[in-house]
């Protein structure tokens, strides 16, 4: 009877670990799929321009900043991010430079951001036809309720970014939000509505050309 009990247990144990296994494979499967469907779409993504609502949760501070705006990319100019809310304030990502452009204060700073490609917040955008040759995909899920699904991402090569969230509409995959975790601890969300693929956008929306009587400031 032992002996019977025994056999039946294994046999319960081998067949488990086998559904275990098929619903993993299966599941990794369909994850892959994925993200290969997503790269495959931005590919052919020469242009994005959205409305955006930004949220900065910083460490140590009580209050939250949040931001406003139109965010724009266009392939080979670069990324754009005008907001309009709490200020007015232009930010150009080029040629590895994010250019922070104050009209009224007449004065633009400029950071070096060559080195973080795939990893400085918030240039992901620009990547996601190539996604897997900067980040390593740590988990694809689903949101039924929101038709949204999620990427969660680390960057390969050390950045700033130590972790980082793309939502994709689940029916076309236009980007819905970006969730970037540093190691500093900072959380940037940027929640994207009335997205537009491959429209036309105007390139002095991207020009970093600026007046002379303008301040430049290299902040590193």
């Amino acid at each position: 009877m032992k002996t019977k009990f025994l056999k039946l247990f294994i046999f319960f144990l081998v067949l488990g670990s086998f559904a275990a296994l098929y619903f993993t494979g299966k599941s990794f499967a369909e994850s892959f799929n994925t993200v290969n469907k997503i790269e495959a779409k931005y590919k052919n993504v020469y242009s994005i321009a959205a409305y955006f609502y930004q949220k900065e949760e910083i460490p140590g501070y009580s209050q939250n900043m949040a931001f406003k705006g139109y965010f724009y990319y266009k392939r080979y100019k670069g990324m754009a991010w005008i907001y309009q809310y709490p200020f007015h304030k232009r930010q150009v990502l080029k040629n590895g430079r994010l250019y922070i452009v104050d009209k009224n204060m007449k004065k633009v700073t400029v950071i070096n951001v060559s080195g973080e490609k795939g990893g400085f917040p918030p240039n992901v955008v620009e990547v996601i036809g190539n996604l897997t040759h900067y980040f390593k995909v740590l988990n694809v899920f689903k949101k039924t309720a929101s038709n949204e699904t999620t990427l969660v991402l680390k960057p390969i090569k050390m950045q700033r970014a130590k972790k980082i969230y793309v939502g994709f509409d689940s029916g076309n995959f236009k980007i819905k939000s970006l969730k970037i975790i540093t190691y500093q601890g900072q959380t940037i969300i940027f929640k994207y509505k009335n997205v537009k693929l491959n429209g036309p956008i105007k390139d002095k929306i991207f020009r970093v050309n600026f007046p002379p009587y303008y301040k430049i400031i290299k902040a590193n």
